[in-house]
Order: C-alpha cells, then sequence, then structure tokens
C-alpha cells in the first residue's frame, strides 16, 4: 500500500481549510444582503401623436420601438421603493420584463432615467391595444404628462441622455436588463429622493418601420409576466431611544445631535461603523450603518456634553431589519448600569464638556465660567439645551463631579 508523504498531506490539508474559508464567506456573504422583488406601480405608453390624445392607463400592454405604419411608441415604467428603507445601500438592480408581441428580430430596447413625473389613468385599449385608447384625465400621453393639464417639456417625454441599461430582444419571452452601475445609481437616487422618483423610459428601436415590441403591464391577466424590479441592498440599521440627563424635562427632550457607534463585542472592541442622527423630543433617533456587516456589537452612544455610553451587552444586528434600543427603561441597559434615573427615564449623564471620560473639576470650571458670562448658544457647556449656560447646568456638571461619573466599558 502507497502512502501519502508529507508535502501531500499538507496540500490536501490547504486544500480542505480554503475551501472551509471560501464556504465561510460565502455564507457571510449570503447574509450581509437582502433582495426584494417589486412589482410595476405605474406604466403607460407614450403614442406619437401631435395632439396627444392617445393613452393606455389601465391597459394589459405597454409598447416601444415603432409600428409598420411609422408611429413611434415609448413605453414608461416606475415602481415604488417604500419598501426598502431608507438606509438602504443599492448593490444590484435588474428589471424583468414579459415580452408578448412582435414582428421583428433582436432590436435593442434602453432604459432611460426620466426627468419629469406622469400619470397612468383609466384608458382602456380593446384587443391588442397597438393603438392605444382615448386618453383620460391624468393619463401621460406624447404631449402631455398628465392629460391635458400638464405638458412635457418636449413632446415624446422628457428623458436622461444616459442610457441605464441595454438589451436585445428579440422573440416572445422574458428579458431582463442589468444590473448595471446606472441602473444601481437610479434606484439608489429614487430611494434618497422619492420625489425624484419618475421612473424609465423603455427606447426601443426608432430607426426603422416595424421595430415595436409588446411589453406586459402590471394589469396583465398573466400575474407571473408583470414588470418586477429586484433590488439587492445592504443595510443595518438601529432606532435608539437615549434621553440625555439635562435635556429631558419629565415631558419632552430638546432635540439634539448625537452619535452611534458599533463596536466589535470582542477585545479590543474596535469601531466597525458609525452614524450621526437626531434624538427627538421623545429620545429616539434612526441610525444608519453602510459598512457594518449583520452581527453582534456593542452600541455606544455620544453626546457633545455627555458621557459616552455602552449598551450592557452586545446587541445582534441583522442585515434588512431595524434593531430596537432603548437605554431608558432600566439602569441595566447601559454597561455598569452607567445612567442616571431622571423623572421615570434612565437618561446618559451630562457634564463631559471636553470629553475626555469622566466629568470632574475640569468640566466645572468651564460650565462656572460661562455661567458667569452668561454664555448663550450651542455651547458644549449647556447642560440643559436651553442655549443658555446658568446655574442649572452648574448643577448637573457639579452633582456628576462629586461621583465621579466616567465612561464604564468592558
Amino acid at each position: 500500500m502507497k502512502t501519502k508523504n508529507n508535502s501531500q498531506l499538507l496540500f490536501i490539508f490547504a486544500f480542505l481549510i480554503s475551501g472551509l474559508f471560501l464556504t465561510a464567506l460565502s455564507v457571510k456573504d449570503s447574509f450581509s444582503q437582502t433582495t426584494v422583488d417589486i412589482t410595476a406601480a405605474n406604466d403607460n405608453t407614450l403614442y406619437e401623436d401631435a395632439n396627444g390624445l392617445t393613452s393606455n392607463g389601465a391597459g394589459q400592454y405597454f409598447f416601444t420601438g415603432m409600428t409598420a405604419q411609422s408611429s413611434i411608441r415609448r413605453g414608461l415604467i416606475k415602481f415604488d421603493l417604500s419598501s426598502i428603507p431608507k438606509c438602504a445601500v443599492v448593490t444590484s438592480v435588474t428589471l424583468k420584463l414579459h415580452m408578448s408581441k412582435t414582428i421583428s428580430g433582436n432590436k435593442t430596447v434602453e432604459l432611460r432615467k426620466l426627468s419629469e413625473s406622469w400619470g397612468e389613468s383609466t384608458s382602456a385599449p380593446g384587443g391588442e391595444e397597438g393603438f392605444g385608447a382615448a386618453a383620460e384625465p391624468g393619463d401621460a400621453t406624447w404631449v402631455h404628462r398628465f392629460f391635458d393639464t400638464e405638458n412635457w417639456g418636449r413632446d415624446g417625454g422628457v428623458f436622461s441622455t444616459t442610457v441605464s441599461a441595454s438589451l436585445p430582444v428579440g422573440g416572445v419571452g422574458f428579458y431582463t436588463w442589468g444590473s448595471t452601475s446606472q441602473m444601481i445609481n437610479d434606484v439608489q437616487d429614487w430611494l434618497n429622493d422619492s420625489t425624484s422618483n419618475y421612473g424609465w423610459l423603455l427606447l426601443g428601436d426608432e430607426s426603422a418601420t416595424a421595430t415595436a415590441k409588446r411589453f406586459d403591464t402590471h394589469e396583465n391577466i398573466t400575474s407571473a409576466n408583470r414588470p418586477v424590479l429586484t433590488v439587492t441592498y445592504n443595510l443595518i440599521s438601529l432606532n435608539l431611544t437615549s434621553f440625555i440627563e439635562g435635556f429631558w424635562n419629565g415631558t419632552s427632550m430638546i432635540s439634539d445631535t448625537a452619535r452611534v457607534y458599533l463596536r466589535n463585542s470582542v477585545s479590543p472592541y474596535a469601531i466597525v461603523d458609525s452614524s450621526k442622527s437626531v434624538l427627538n423630543q421623545n429620545g429616539l433617533g434612526s441610525f444608519c450603518f453602510f459598512t457594518a456587516a449583520g452581527g453582534n456589537y456593542y452600541i455606544v452612544a455620544k453626546h457633545r456634553n455627555s458621557i459616552e455610553t455602552w449598551s450592557k451587552l452586545p446587541v445582534s444586528f441583522v442585515n434588512g431589519v431595524s434593531t430596537v434600543y432603548n437605554f431608558s427603561t432600566a439602569a441595566n441597559k447601559a454597561y455598569g448600569d452607567n445612567l442616571i434615573l431622571n423623572a421615570a427615564k434612565y437618561c446618559i449623564y451630562g457634564g463631559d464638556i471636553n470629553k475626555d471620560g469622566i466629568v470632574d473639576a475640569t468640566d466645572v470650571s468651564d460650565v462656572d465660567n460661562d455661567a458667569l458670562n452668561a454664555v448663550s448658544g450651542y455651547v458644549k457647556t449647556d447642560l440643559t439645551g436651553d442655549d443658555f449656560v446658568d446655574s442649572a447646568d452648574l448643577s448637573i456638571a457639579d452633582n456628576n463631579s462629586l461621583n465621579s461619573i466616567s465612561i464604564q466599558r468592558p
């Protein structure tokens, strides 16, 4: 019997380890992103018509290209992205359409980002729908964004000169555009500012007759043939409740900016990501993290003149799900029980003016000096958030200094 020598054994061992490593990476990646399928919210066809009297708001089909009668067709499509959290970072976008009728071979169909809003009303052609129907109020037409009160900036729709994606479309079947960097940019723009979401115009081959393609709309009787936008995104987010000692009066809190850090759950507890947001009058802030993957992290809250406060334990973050954490319900929600009870809410301690991690005589001196000089405005020595430094601020700093309040962390 032959035996393997040491070099062979080392090679096999290295191969197995590398395989396990790659498998671990692929598993991690599969959990670090979220993918959603979204059905079109609106679609319509712009039928070339100098008077803008034709549309197809409620039909089963929309069209691109040029008919055998030399009349241009342009498709419009838009998706409601409200199911995707605002924090999301889009990493992949595809658009799947079902092309259900054509008399031409392969013709390129482009996606172009629309620059103006448009409407889909109740116009519904009969038959094959190729010639459209009389436009109804609110319909998009060749001339109108909304029939017959608001016009396009130019006839035929206003859209980007940049091609978001293009694809040769041939015979009947499903076609998928993307993922391209421009499609990702388009969807990210719409997600960041929903008021700019006008969707895409589908621009077919308009250089020759009989190039038209018919696609199924979101009203199509066959649900499997309806347009689908598939979006993959990264998202780690936190809805944090944290009251600031002097800013909370028992009824409401003066809103102020805070920064939250996510730190690794094991020593040396390195910072993985951070996010800045506003803690509102209810102590609630929403924080978005764009580089952290799902995992367990300490939550660390920092405020301009308060003690840095850590969560009691590492907290689980799942991609695509907003984590909820509330410091205010109990002292043990913070590491070392490092919270002060104030008017039925556990609050983070105020008074760390110079951010050295402890409230001491130096902080008291800073507050005292500004109080003597009646300093006002958005300053660090204002521990009550009323834009004025006075005895109330000095009282907070003095009490916390006497008690040697400092950062408590693992």
